[in-house]
């Protein structure tokens, strides 16, 4: 069998000269390596990648690439299964093969785009001012309804259903009655993993650390930053450490409450930073698909605050691996930060329980589910 992973654009280059990944490569990546280790002939197809990128080093991959642009895919057909994640190459890929289709969902992208027509969610790129605001607005909420309901109808398409969470799965299946497959997410447990000394509070200072991007509404960095004002407003003294693919926004900068930035570090300087940090916080929101950085942060054994959303819940049938916190509550949030630095016995309880969670989440227990995957549809 023959099968060909497709992402429109596979990398691109940031200010500093680093490798951009975009939404989805890293898994793609992951799926392919591993689907070749089991014997089958599989291909990543990207219709863009940035110039000079050496894939072995930058993007940790020795498979087999395909540069293809996306109105020259006719040799699509020759894979006897092609696997897309947005949803606007699901609709490509069908359009073009007429055969096995996999829409893999990482995400369910109507919820994002909902949460911004309730007004939920505003990312700087929606933010309207001045005299033409109020129908700058409107225009963004006509265009945001014809989104979901375009995404719908290519989830509503004949293709072969498959995601990354259980709460995806049970949400395709329900919405659109189609079989939907579980492939769970995985992390590579040779660079994911505890720290032999740690020191808390290093330096005299509690290192908290936020990842993902401002510019993605659904990370929900907006309260993180307002968590962080809260408890340096009152004193007390916490180091923010950001993370993103994309340099800081406005808001961001306007904030002043981040101490460092970072941009597109690879995974094992994402490894390091996570065991010299002492707090994890994700404020993401229900538009999360799956969230590898908390699963990554509870790996490396760091206590961690997480917020009440599917992703997350679903990661175990307890709630004690993690300080558990509603969405836009800022305030719950430098609550929970402030519990974890005056009590240590809950941090190493989140430490214990934290890495037990993440130890479920293998690249070997991806490997059988590709496995179990692939091996219906043969």
């Amino acid at each position: 069998m023959k099968i060909g992973y497709f992402i429109r654009t596979l990398a691109a280059r940031d200010v500093t000269g680093r490798v951009i990944k975009f939404g989805g490569v890293k898994v793609f990546l992951q799926h392919v390596r591993l689907l070749n280790e089991m014997g089958y002939e599989t291909a990543l197809i990207a219709g863009k990648v940035a110039p000079d990128v050496n894939l072995a080093e930058e993007l940790d991959f020795n498979g087999e690439l395909i540069i293809a642009k996306t109105d020259e895919l006719f040799d699509i057909k020759n894979f006897d299964l092609v696997v897309g994640t947005l949803f606007s190459d699901v609709k490509m890929l069908f359009e073009k093969k007429k055969g096995k289709v996999v829409h893999l969902c990482q995400g369910y992208e109507p919820i994002d785009i909902l949460s911004r027509i309730t007004g939920e969610v505003r990312t700087e790129k929606y933010l309207r001012r001045g005299l033409f605001s109020i129908l700058r607005s409107y225009i963004d909420q006509l265009k945001f309804k014809r989104r979901i309901h375009e995404i719908e109808s290519i989830y509503g398409l004949p293709t072969t259903k498959a995601a990354v969470s259980k709460h995806l799965v049970d949400l395709i299946e329900k919405r659109y009655s189609q079989k939907c497959f579980l492939i769970r997410n995985g992390i590579d447990s040779s660079i994911f993993y505890p720290g032999e000394r740690r020191i808390w509070g290093e330096g005299g200072k509690i290192k908290i650390l936020s990842v993902g991007s401002c510019h993605v509404g659904f990370k929900g960095i907006p309260d993180t930053l307002q968590a962080i004002r809260i408890l340096k407003d009152k004193g007390i003294d916490v180091e923010l450490i950001r993370v993103s693919p994309h340099p800081p926004s406005k808001q961001e900068k306007n904030a002043s409450v981040v101490d460092k930035y970072y941009m597109n570090l690879k995974e094992e300087e994402m490894a390091e930073l996570y065991r010299k940090t002492d707090i994890f916080v994700s404020s993401s929101l229900e538009g999360e698909g799956f969230g590898l950085p908390a699963i990554e942060a509870l790996a490396c054994g760091v206590p961690s605050i997480l917020t009440e959303i599917s992703s997350y819940i679903n990661f175990d049938d307890d709630r004690d691996f993690a300080c558990f916190v509603p969405v836009h509550r800022p305030d719950r949030i430098a609550e929970a930060i402030f519990t974890l630095i005056e009590n240590r016995k809950l941090r190493e309880r989140c430490v214990e329980k934290g890495r037990r969670v993440a130890e479920k989440f293998t690249l070997e227990r991806t490997k059988q589910d590709l496995f179990n995957f692939v091996g219906r549809l043969i």
